[in-house]
C-alpha cells in the first residue's frame, strides 16, 4: 500500500470516527435548564411534597426548578399537554392514551368520607340531599367522588355540591365530604385533630375496587390521625388511589432518572414515611409509564447499557471496515483510470515523437542537395523549430526518458551543426581571392 493510500485510509478512518462521536453527542438528551413541576393548592399534600421533591431535584440534577400552583389533577394535565409543565402530580385514574405517561407512584390516596360528629349521614347511600363537598370541577378529588356516588346510584344532582372539601371542613357547615388525599395532608390532620369530625368506612369498598380497577381496597387504621382522640376510632374501610409523578410522554430520560434517583436516593421517606418505596414503585403495574423507568429500576441495566455500547462498537466497526473497503476501491478505481490517461498521453506523445522524427529526417533529405549557404538557412530554422516543438508538446516523463527521445535530441543537434558546418563551407568556397598589391 502506497503512502497516498495510507494517508486516505486514516483520513476516512478519521472522518468515520468524528462523524459518529458528533451523531453520538447530537442524539444525547439534555436536562431543561428549568424544571416545571404542577402540583396542587398552596399548603396541600401536592404542593407541600413537589416542594421538598423539587429541592431534591433541583440539588442532584443541576438546574432550577419552580413548584406551580395549580386546581388539581386535570389541570396538571392540561399543562403537560400544553408544554407548560415538565412534570406534574397526578392521580392514577387520570392518565389516558393522550399524551402523558406515569414515571413512579408517589403514595396512595385514600378516600375519607368525613361527617360532623353529630350528623346524621352515616354512609355514602346515606348522602341523598344532603349538602356535600365533591371536590373542585377538575380535580381528581371530585372525579373519585362521582365514581363512588355512581357505584351507590347518585349524581350530583341528588344532592348539593358544596364544591371545594376543604371550605366547607372549615366552615363546619356541610353534612359530608369525600376527600381524596394522603394521610400527611397538613390540612386535613389539622382539621381532624379538632375532634369535630368522623371519619365513616365505605362499606363496599371490595366490590368499587373490583369494578374500578384504579382504585384500591384499604383500611384507615384506628388511631391514624393523631389528637387527644383517637381518629378514626375504629378502622374504616375504604377505596385509594395512587398519586403518581407523570410527564410527557417524550419527556428526556435523563429528567426521569433524575427524577427517580431524587424520589428514592435521597432522604425524602425521612420527611414523607407515606411515600412508596423503589422496591414498590418497580413492582407497581401502570397502565402507561415512560419507558426509562423500567431501565432505572432494571438491576442488569448496566448490562444492558454495556451490551449496547459493545453492539454500537461492533456496528462501528463493520461500517469503518466498509468506509475503508469502498475508500479502497474508490482510490483503486481513480488510480487505474489515471495509469489509463496517463498511458493514452505516452501513446499519444510517442505517436508525436515518432512524427518530430520523421520531420527531422526529411529535412535531412532535403538539404542534401543544397549548397548554398541563403538556402540552407531556412532548414536550420526548420531543426530549431521542430526541436522547440518537441520540447514544448513532449511533457511525458516516459517518453522524455525514452532513449529514442535522446536519439531525437542527438539528431537534431547533429543535423544543426551539419547544416551550420556547410553554410559556413559555402560562405568561404563563394569567398573571392585576396591579391597582392605591386610594389
Amino acid at each position: 500500500m502506497s503512502k497516498f493510500t495510507r494517508l486516505l485510509v486514516v483520513v476516512a478512518a478519521l472522518a468515520v470516527v468524528v462523524l459518529c462521536v458528533a451523531l453520538w453527542f447530537a442524539s444525547q438528551e439534555r436536562l431543561p435548564a428549568l424544571v416545571r413541576i404542577a402540583a396542587g393548592k398552596k399548603d396541600g399534600l401536592y404542593d407541600t411534597f413537589a416542594r421538598r421533591f423539587a429541592d431534591h431535584l433541583a440539588s442532584r440534577a443541576g438546574v432550577l426548578v419552580e413548584v406551580i400552583e395549580t386546581a388539581g389533577t386535570e389541570e396538571n394535565l392540561a399543562l403537560l399537554r400544553d408544554r407548560k409543565a415538565d412534570l406534574a402530580i397526578v392521580q392514577s385514574d387520570s392518565l389516558g392514551p393522550d399524551g402523558v405517561v406515569a414515571l413512579a407512584p408517589l403514595f396512595a390516596e385514600p378516600v375519607h368520607l368525613i361527617v360532623p360528629k353529630d350528623g346524621e349521614a352515616r354512609s355514602i347511600a346515606g348522602l341523598k340531599k344532603r349538602r356535600v363537598a365533591l371536590g373542585l370541577v377538575g380535580s381528581g378529588m371530585r372525579q373519585n367522588a362521582l365514581t363512588i356516588l355512581g357505584h351507590h346510584g347518585l349524581t350530583p344532582a341528588d344532592l348539593t355540591d358544596l364544591g371545594e372539601p376543604f371550605a366547607a371542613l372549615e366552615s363546619g357547615d356541610f353534612d359530608a365530604a369525600l376527600v381524596t388525599t394522603g394521610w400527611q395532608n397538613p390540612r386535613l390532620m389539622k382539621l381532624l385533630q379538632t375532634g369535630r369530625f368522623e371519619l365513616v368506612g365505605i362499606a363496599d369498598a371490595e366490590g368499587i375496587a373490583r369494578r374500578h380497577p384504579w382504585f384500591t381496597a384499604t383500611t384507615l387504621p384506628r388511631g391514624l390521625y393523631p389528637g387527644t382522640e383517637p381518629v378514626p376510632a375504629e378502622a374504616v374501610p375504604t377505596v385509594a388511589v395512587t398519586a403518581l409523578l407523570a410527564g410527557p410522554t417524550d419527556t428526556p430520560d435523563r429528567l426521569v432518572q433524575a427524577a427517580l434517583a431524587s424520589l428514592y436516593e435521597t432522604d425524602l421517606r425521612a420527611a414523607f414515611p407515606a411515600a412508596l418505596t423503589a422496591k414498590a414503585a418497580r413492582d407497581y403495574d401502570a397502565v402507561l409509564t415512560h419507558p426509562a423507568v423500567a431501565e432505572y429500576h432494571n438491576p442488569y441495566a448496566g448490562l444492558d447499557r454495556f451490551s449496547g455500547m459493545m453492539d454500537f462498537f461492533a456496528k462501528f466497526k463493520e461500517l469503518l471496515v466498509a468506509v475503508v473497503a469502498v475508500v479502497f476501491l474508490m482510490w483503486n478505481w481513480a488510480r487505474l483510470r489515471r495509469e489509463r490517461i496517463a498511458a493514452e498521453e505516452d501513446r499519444v506523445q510517442k505517436t508525436q515523437l515518432d512524427g518530430y522524427i520523421a520531420q527531422t529526417l526529411q529535412v535531412e533529405l532535403e538539404q542534401m542537395d543544397v549548397t548554398e549557404p541563403e538556402l540552407l538557412r531556412p532548414y536550420l530554422r526548420r531543426v530549431t523549430r521542430i526541436k522547440q516543438d518537441a520540447l514544448r508538446e513532449l511533457t511525458s516523463e516516459k517518453v522524455r526518458g525514452d532513449q529514442l527521445f535522446a536519439i531525437f535530441l542527438a539528431q537534431c543537434a547533429a543535423l544543426s551543426e551539419k547544416i551550420q558546418m556547410r553554410m559556413l563551407y559555402g560562405r568561404l568556397s563563394h569567398a573571392e581571392p585576396v591579391t597582392s598589391a605591386s610594389p
